[in-house]
């Protein structure tokens, strides 16, 4: 094993440099920075994690929260965490995974939120750590996808394929994702000079073809559901009604992760891009604990077309 004196020997610098330049950078001159990370690189040499925790006062461990019901969401977080532990492994972190509003500062160095509530945002604030949400909250850093774009897309690309009726069948939570989400359905309507139809229901596949069922659905309507489990509800009550998906029917989801692709004819659906939001959602994290000022960002999400609409014309 590559030790830190091999690496000293080599580059013709003392320990002490080496340890200067791995741990505190800015005090070692840029010619001298760069001949000893030429030979880090070289060699092949780890830093020993205890040592460089302690050199830099940190755990070198991150807290990943999930606060959103597991019974009631797609397994997207399976796959965010995922991205995210890949993320952090390449920049030297471990990742700890949580599912309780316990937020113990034990052992970590930052939290990265998932699901989080208005109930959460107070004491979300007031942690003495760097914190980054998957989600939208004033003054809180957040990396989240541009939920308003995506609906609009969705919206537009319904009105596109000629459909006449388009209806909205939004959640029945007070969220600003969900809130977002019918915004840019209400956008693309407007612009279209079309009267919005908005109904609220909990993110239920059942309860959703239930009442599609009991409201009769007519040919020739465009459906753009908040969820892809709303999404696959439509689905089922259009088939259940003898309609004719897409060419009677058409219907876009949100979430394209795992629940579109289990009907009889996929879901086309807003995707939303979990590895570029783990990416980011580490890389504000680490420059905040790097002590730089940072912003929230918005990533606008892709439409990826399933068998629930019809192509173009």
């Amino acid at each position: 094993m590559v030790s830190i004196s091999d690496v000293a020997h080599e580059a013709h610098v003392s320990k002490m440099t080496v340890s200067r330049v791995i741990n505190h950078p800015e005090q070692v001159s840029a010619e001298i920075r760069t001949d000893v990370q030429r030979v880090i690189s070289q060699l092949g040499y780890v830093q020993n994690r205890a040592g460089r925790a302690l050199a830099n006062n940190r755990h070198y461990n991150i807290a990943f929260i999930l606060l959103d019901d597991v019974n009631e969401i797609e397994p997207y977080y399976a796959h965010l965490l995922m991205h995210l532990t890949d993320s952090l492994r390449n920049e030297g972190y471990t990742l700890e995974m949580r599912h309780d509003r316990n937020f113990d500062l034990t052992n970590v160095d930052g939290f990265l939120v998932c699901g989080a509530r208005h109930s959460d945002f107070d004491v979300l604030n007031n942690l003495p750590i760097p914190v980054v949400i998957y989600g939208t909250e004033a003054g809180i850093t957040s990396v989240d996808i541009d939920n308003k774009a995506g609906t609009y897309l969705a919206t537009q690309l319904l009105i596109n394929r000629q459909y006449q009726h388009l209806l909205f069948l939004g959640m029945a939570i007070d969220e600003p994702f969900e809130t977002n989400r019918e915004a840019g359905y209400r956008q693309a309507m407007q612009e279209a000079g079309r009267e919005p139809e908005i109904h609220h229901l909990p993110n239920n596949e059942q309860i959703a073809l239930q009442f599609l069922q009991n409201n009769q659905l007519s040919a020739n309507t465009g459906i753009i559901a908040a969820t892809d489990r709303l999404g696959l509800g439509a689905l089922r009550a259009s088939r259940h009604q003898g309609l004719a998906v897409p060419d009677e029917v058409g219907i876009v989801g949100f979430d394209g992760i795992y629940i579109h692709q289990l009907a009889e004819q996929s879901l086309t659906t807003v995707q939303q891009p979990l590895k570029e939001i783990a990416e980011k959602m580490v890389q504000l994290l680490l420059a905040e604990l790097a002590g730089e000022i940072v912003t929230s960002e918005y990533i606008v999400p892709e439409l990826i077309h399933g068998e629930t609409t019809m192509s173009k014309n």
